[in-house]
């Protein structure tokens, strides 16, 4: 069973002008490439030489079809596409590439990915961080007196998906370049 940490921070969103609380995923670190040959080839029994040998070859085509733009299946994981995010303009000779905003590699999982994760994580309430000029938070509510009245590790949360009727068309929404802004995705 697997276990994903939430953090709560405090922001200011700057259009509503005033103060949230804002709750995101705690990740914990990035595997390297490195990491994930070695732990394949242990799992494996394949010779690491080998398995790298094919992880480098595999990257190599995974970033050649995306180049091309084609949409690849990762099995149960999910498809990874090239998406484009243009603005709708009245004429026509301002649209096609000159109304291109942004172009990103996206990512859209399977239902059997999802409905693992849906089955198998529970989400944990680990950390507050409160916005205080410095970036630091407090695991716990401090109270006048100085003491701490408890180690705020949450509760264990479930998910709920709502029935999800709308299917998965949309892809993600935010870019890879920072801007987490939405957009008109236009997906083949």
């Amino acid at each position: 069973m697997g276990q994903i940490n939430l953090k709560t921070r405090q922001k200011r969103i700057a259009y509503l002008d005033d103060k949230f609380f804002v709750t995101s995923t705690d990740r914990y670190s990035i595997i390297s490439t490195d990491e994930i040959i070695e732990l394949s080839s242990e799992n494996s029994g394949i010779p690491r030489a080998q398995m790298a040998s094919a992880f480098y070859a595999l990257n190599q085509q995974i970033r050649q079809f995306l180049l091309n733009g084609h949409t690849l299946e990762l099995h149960d994981l999910g498809y990874l596409y090239v998406s484009v995010s243009a603005k709708a303009v009245e004429d026509e000779e301002d649209a096609g590439a000159k109304a291109v905003k942004r172009i990103s590699v996206k990512f859209r999982q399977s239902k059997k990915l999802r409905n693992l994760i849906l089955g198998n994580v529970h989400l944990v309430n680990m950390l507050t961080d409160k916005e205080d000029g410095n970036g630091s938070g407090n695991n716990g509510s401090e109270n006048n007196d100085g003491s701490d009245d408890g180690d705020n590790t949450g509760d264990t949360g479930t998910i709920d998906t709502g029935g999800n009727t709308g299917g998965n068309t949309g892809g993600n929404t935010g870019g890879n370049d920072g801007n987490g802004g939405g957009g008109n995705d236009q997906d083949e």
